[in-house]
């Protein structure tokens, strides 16, 4: 027996000091319950944090090693009492290995007892002097052979006085290995090998701190916190919102400061950029004496600069912690936010809220234990595809200290998420890492990262070509509204209508002065664009995108007709199938437009035209042509709202093209309905 424990003791002996990478071919069970322990780290106000439970599970800390909030901690440093956990699994077997996430204190286990399915003691391991090492490591006991029995629970005593300050415990796993198990950090598929990484030059980057970038949607505007001194009766540092533009050469031009309406004589930072930059959600609540609050707030972009900020209520919003972050996803309907709040997982967790209306959210709800951990999990940023996260965390193994992992979103709750995977080394860096942003262009990303001297600095990572995530399911519509009678831009409202279920209506505001607009409309969908403007008939447009299956970017005008005697326009091209004269349901939203302008305008009278390309039999032509505008105009009046006789009609056939016939993409041209104002 006592010749048994020594090889023991010398197997272990080498497998503590090997690497950390867990090959797929190696099978590990880790604890799933905890059935019994001596002691645990308690305080005020805590959640789940160095509880027991956080032994269970896949290791949290390892292969770098350091305290954490996700591993088990007893009660007290230098216990000359013994301290000890037994866990089970979730299954039953013979054993050949256990291994044992020491990622503090490591070296104080000095008893290792296996039970089977009746309870009954195995001691697999029993030293009177623990080997002292006070590092982390993966302590892998190795035993000569499988087990004659099935492992039901494993139970560890520990000498915590024999290393100095606190020992934590991450994971406990058992296998039938023959080699020690490696950890390993789980890498994204995307995460690329090589970056350029590099901050955005003197005209951005100073001596100083500058954090949190938030980039525009098409790359071009960039927003960013920066630390200054304000001088006063005392000099205080204070945070302040900059933003650099790029110029006609791609460089970015000397960053200034946002304006006196965001930056007061407080702290100030933004947090989101609308799709079309005319949005920005900022930190804190402002209030009219000077002071902020908790919680968030926006303010809109005019000719004339920033509005002042609006308060934005959350119900029921509270925050144990005196930090938070927040980000908006591109469509405007989604908040995420790092907060602390009662009765969850630990530190700062991600919480979800949904827009309610302009300056109302709902209450927050927790985001769920795979994607939140026991400790701070900070930096959200939504992906274009309203699928991908991306935050900023040590609650999972890391390169160093935070580093930054995505998710992907598996449903339509905002509280399933695949399993977080490391970003990279090329990434991360052993330094504190977060704030990484990824805009629809991606041609690069942004982020923060801490230097050795724990300078916070801004930098932009220029990713391989082949490794551009491009943002799933979205396209980036873009573009003005005009005048039809002389093609001038319009001050207006443009709403975008979504086929795909569950698809919503989204308004926004067109201010020529302030540049196109913006939308991200989903692939597989059809969208109906609507221009509106009071003294104008609204034409609206369809993108066809079911057919897409990667992002692209999409340049559109849209028109409005002034509602003026002689003014001619064209219908969507989209309301036929070809051959048919049935009115096609996704013309539905925009006729149901005309409608609405003929009830508000009860003298206006109009005449439909009808026109096909040259295929087919000349007559026949004619003759749909004339069955399509009638059946426009039988639309029009169903609703009974519209007298009949304030709508002509005529087909043309194919005698009036506008433009050749040699090419499908031409005939389409021709395949159209005329609205011409006859009397106003």
């Amino acid at each position: 027996m006592k010749k048994q424990l020594l090889l023991l003791i010398a197997i272990f002996t080498i497998s503590a000091v090997s690497s950390f990478k867990l090959k797929a071919q190696q099978k590990v069970y880790w604890a799933k319950n905890v059935l019994e322990f001596s002691t645990e780290t308690t305080f005020a106000n805590q959640s789940l944090e160095f509880r027991a439970t956080q032994a269970l599970g896949k290791p949290n800390k390892l292969p770098t090693y350091g305290s954490s909030a996700c591993a088990w901690q007893p009660s007290m440093a230098d216990n000359s009492a013994d301290d000890f956990i037994k866990v089970n699994f979730d299954t039953l077997m013979a054993i050949r290995q256990v291994s044992i996430a020491e990622n503090l204190g490591q070296g104080c286990i000095y008893k290792i007892v296996a039970f089977d399915q009746q309870n009954k003691e195995y001691v697999l391991l029993n030293k009177e002097e623990p080997n002292v090492n006070e590092t982390g490591k993966m302590f892998c006991l190795i035993l000569p052979a499988l087990t004659t029995y099935k492992v039901a629970a494993i139970k560890i005593y520990l000498k915590t006085a024999k290393v100095k300050g606190f020992n934590q415990i991450d994971a406990i796993g058992i296998s039938q290995n023959e080699k020690p198990i490696k950890v390993y950090i789980k890498t994204a598929d995307e995460a690329p090998k090589d970056v350029k990484r590099e901050t955005f030059g003197d005209k951005v980057n100073s001596k100083g701190s500058e954090l949190a970038p938030v980039l525009s949607q098409d790359g071009e505007t960039l927003y960013f916190t920066k630390e200054i001194e304000k001088k006063g009766k005392k000099t205080k540092k204070d945070q302040d919102i900059y933003a650099s533009i790029k110029d006609a050469d791609g460089n970015w031009t000397k960053s200034k400061s946002i304006g006196g309406a965001l930056n007061d004589d407080d702290s100030n930072a933004a947090l989101s950029i609308s799709a079309d930059g005319r949005e920005i959600f900022l930190l804190n609540q402002y209030k009219k004496d000077g002071t902020k609050g908790a919680g968030i707030s926006h303010a809109y972009k005019t000719k004339n600069g920033w509005t002042t900020p609006e308060n934005i209520k959350i119900e029921n919003y509270y925050n144990k912690s005196a930090y938070a972050d927040f980000t908006v996803s591109p469509d405007g309907k989604t908040l995420v936010m790092s907060i602390q709040r009662q009765k969850f997982v630990g530190k700062r967790d991600l919480y979800v809220s949904f827009n309610k209306s302009q300056n109302l959210w709902s209450e927050p709800v927790h985001m769920g234990n795979i994607i939140n951990t026991a400790e701070n999990d900070i930096t959200p940023f939504i992906g274009a595809d309203n699928k991908t996260l991306y935050f900023s965390t040590q609650g999972y193994p890391t390169f160093g200290d935070n580093d930054v992992f995505m998710a992907y979103r598996l449903d339509e709750s905002w509280t399933n998420w695949s399993e977080p995977e490391n970003m990279g080394y090329a990434i991360n860096t052993p330094y504190w890492d977060g704030f990484f942003k990824i805009p629809a262009s991606s041609k690069y990303a942004v982020m923060t990262s801490t230097s050795a001297d724990g300078t916070e600095d801004s930098y932009r990572v220029i990713l391989p070509e082949k490794k551009k995530p491009q943002p799933e399911g979205v396209a980036l519509i873009s573009g003005r509204v005009l005048r039809t009678d002389n093609q001038q831009p319009i001050f207006s409202g443009i709403s975008m209508t979504q086929s795909v279920k569950g698809g919503k209506n989204e308004v926004k505001v067109y201010d020529p002065t302030l540049g196109n607009f913006k939308f991200f409309a989903p692939l597989k969908s059809v969208c109906t664009f609507t221009p509106e403007a009071v003294g104008f008939m609204p034409v609206s447009e369809i993108i066809d995108l079911t057919n897409d299956e990667k992002y692209r970017e999409i340049n559109q005008d849209f028109y409005l007709m002034p509602l003026e005697v002689g003014q001619k326009i064209n219908l969507t091209s989209s309301m036929f199938e070809m051959g048919e004269a049935k009115v096609n349901p996704k013309s539905y939203p925009s006729l149901d437009k005309i409608i609405q302008v003929m009830i508000e305008n009860p003298t206006l009278e109009i005449l439909l035209e009808g026109h096909t390309d040259n295929q087919g039999d000349q007559n026949l032509n004619l003759k749909l042509s004339e069955e399509r505008v009638k059946n426009v105009k039988s639309y029009l009046i169903f609703s009974k709202k519209v007298d009949p006789k304030r709508i002509g009609t005529k087909g043309w056939g194919q005698t009036k093209p506008i433009a050749s016939n040699l090419t499908e993409d031409k005939r389409k041209l021709n395949r159209r309905v005329e609205f011409t104002i006859t009397k106003k």
